[in-house]
């Protein structure tokens, strides 16, 4: 029985066996051609589907930056590669397209509607045909490059994708243009309408500082990438520097990529994935016979900043026309609600001003707040009194008697008082801003006490704010008694930004935290899941004392009830904080200071305005500022006054 079952299994798999080497036979030898003809005369073409970036909102969902759908009008290469060889004999590889067997065929006949396009376009767009003409020439000549960087590393002919992809020779058309072009296809040979998304910032000039702003990958990194390309290390495990990396995600050599700000920052969140199409086509007449496969594109994250764009509005309109910048920022958690900074630009027209901003002498792209490192003047004399009183190298019934003036080693530090302020102390020397007191602690003090808590507050570290291009600053090293005098009162090689002086005070409003400013508040997929909130990396408790604290915050008061910012009405909104005026070396030519918190019972906000290069002092400048500042921050303060 057994046997007789295995000569019909041994039977069926013979026959089985013999068909499947007839039908290799069959389709290897018989109908080879026929299937080398096809593969011939079809290709896969690969298309890349734009994923929409993510959108940004501050903090009570108003819309700061946005993906608008734009569209260009692309055409297709060997139309653009036909155009130029009729208009040029540069291009070696390809002058034969003009020569034809028959030579009774013009050139026409041989290459079929491949310059309709010109025409076409030139009537629908109402563009000249040079201008189109031109825009095919960079193409040509740019794949034409490239094409042959890769022959000579090759050693061979080679086709390369470039040569199969769709041009872009308008951008931004009308959609009644594009609907046009959509109904008549046929009428526009080897064009195409491809969808784009356009970056908008429907705020205009409001925090571009902050958010950034957004431009084409350049040639020089677009060389870099075709480089690695052609060396055959393309890989997504390559680390590179600045913005090559970007490449290997899926970035396209038109894309637009942040270049400052938020939409740098956070980039990689922010970009979203590119999609993917893959169509099989005719070779003869690029007709696609059927998409084999598509990989939908996958859009960015969005950015919820902390921001509040009313604030941050009521800011920049406080600023004014004053070089500077105004910061506002929670005294506890670190977010900041403002960052003022002027001179501004408008995001949406960077591209087209870039040129005649980068000249403008007053560097509108300078994010002030984090990028001006500057002397601090008497704003620095907190930190001073702190690393004086806890080293007890004074206490509170020290002190001194001001002339207007002191003197050592036959070096004379003025105050900036010229009649002086008599017989005062830490109380008082802090409310009206002492020179004198300060410059005489500094000689006890010295250079290395000095230094270390000044370290401790942060001076010349960055912050660590999620932004890019942050400044240190500088606490410089202090060899001698006269530089620890000149930095004890803020002058000399000490620099330090805006923000830095922000988290110091709100250091002292806080009950002695160093926290790290940030603008990130949450990051939220597609389906508004959150994905990531920011998590405090830069969080330091001083080791300041609480009766130190307190002599601290009750001079920080008197700055404004009967100090250097008295009269300026700040006392309504219990204020707390210090004015400064920083001396640049040049006559008349100041830097106006003034960092503070309210309220002072029940800090909330801290803040800080810097008016540079003004002919006034502290108070004078920014007094005024602030008042309208906290008018806007505590409305019922200003109702009840």
């Amino acid at each position: 029985m057994y046997p007789y079952r295995f000569k019909i299994t041994l039977i069926i798999f013979i026959v089985f066996f013999i068909g499947i080497v007839v039908r290799l036979f069959q389709l290897q030898i018989i109908e080879s051609n026929k299937y080398k003809g096809i593969s011939q005369n079809r290709r896969i073409a690969t298309y890349p589907l734009e994923a929409t970036r993510g959108t940004i909102f501050d903090r009570n969902g108003k819309i700061l930056a946005v993906d608008q759908h734009t569209f260009d009008i692309t055409v297709q290469y060997k139309n653009l590669l036909y155009c130029y060889v009729r208009n040029n004999n540069t291009v070696s590889r390809i002058a034969g397209m003009k020569a034809h067997k028959n030579e009774k065929k013009t050139c026409g006949e041989c290459h079929e509607n491949q310059d309709v396009w010109v025409e076409k376009l030139s009537q629908l767009l109402g563009v000249q045909q040079n201008k189109l003409l031109s825009h095919a020439k960079q193409v040509v000549e740019k794949v034409e490059r490239l094409k042959q960087n890769v022959e000579q590393k090759s050693g061979r002919a080679t086709r390369i994708k470039e040569e199969a992809a769709y041009y872009p020779i308008a951008s931004d058309v009308a959609w009644e243009k594009v609907i046009q072009i959509e109904i008549n296809q046929n009428s526009y040979p080897g064009i195409r309408v491809t969808p784009r998304p356009k970056r908008i910032y429907p705020q205009q000039e409001l925090a571009p500082h902050i958010l950034g702003y957004m431009s084409k990958l350049n040639e020089e990194e677009w060389k870099a990438y075709s480089d690695k390309w052609n060396n055959f290390i393309l890989s997504s495990n390559i680390k590179g520097t600045d913005i090559t990396p970007l490449l290997y995600d899926g970035y396209a050599e038109n894309d637009f990529i942040g270049r400052s700000g938020v939409e740098l920052q956070y980039e990689d969140e922010l970009h979203g994935e590119r999609g993917k199409r893959f169509e099989e086509i005719t070779c003869k007449n690029t007709q696609v016979e059927k998409v084999i496969l598509e990989r939908p594109p996958v859009s960015g994250n969005d950015l919820y900043l902390t921001i509040d764009s009313q604030i941050q509005a009521y800011a920049e309109k406080s600023l004014g026309t004053n070089l500077g910048t105004i910061i506002v920022m929670d005294t506890w958690t670190g977010e900041i609600l403002a960052m003022a900074s002027y001179p501004r630009f408008n995001p949406n027209d960077v591209n087209e001003d870039f040129s005649k901003l980068v000249k403008n002498p007053s560097k509108p792209f300078l994010n002030r707040a984090i990028q001006g490192a500057l002397p601090p003047g008497s704003i620095f004399k907190l930190i001073t009194a702190t690393a004086a009183l806890s080293t007890n190298r004074i206490n509170t019934q020290t002190t001194y008697e001001c002339h207007g003036y002191t003197n050592y080693k036959n070096i004379i530090f003025r105050c900036w008082s010229a009649y002086g302020h008599g017989l005062i102390a830490i109380q008082d020397a802090i409310p009206y801003s002492c020179n004198v007191f300060f410059l005489e602690t500094a000689k006890i003090l010295g250079g290395d006490p000095l230094y270390t808590w000044a370290k401790n507050f942060g001076i010349g570290e960055k912050t660590g704010i999620d932004l890019p291009y942050e400044k240190s600053g500088n606490m410089p090293k202090m060899m001698n008694t006269a530089t620890v005098m000149n930095v004890a009162i803020g002058q000399g090689a000490l620099l330090t930004t805006p923000l830095q002086l922000a988290r110091i005070y709100a250091a002292v409003a806080n009950g002695g935290t160093l926290i790290q400013p940030h603008l990130l508040l949450k990051l939220t997929n597609g389906q508004g899941e959150v994905v990531r909130l920011f998590k405090q990396e830069k969080k330091q408790k001083l080791s300041i004392q609480p009766a130190t604290l307190d002599t601290l915050r009750m001079a920080l008061l008197d700055v404004v009830t009967r100090g250097t910012a008295k009269n300026t009405g700040l006392e309504v909104y219990k204020v707390a904080g210090k004015t400064g005026t920083a001396e640049t070396g040049r006559q008349k030519d100041n830097h106006a200071w003034f960092v503070g918190y309210a309220p002072y019972d029940s800090p909330q906000y801290c803040f800080v305005i810097l008016v540079e290069h003004t002919p006034g002092h502290g108070a004078e400048i920014t007094g005024p500022i602030a008042r309208e500042l906290m008018s806007y921050l505590f409305p019922e303060l200003n109702e009840a006054s």
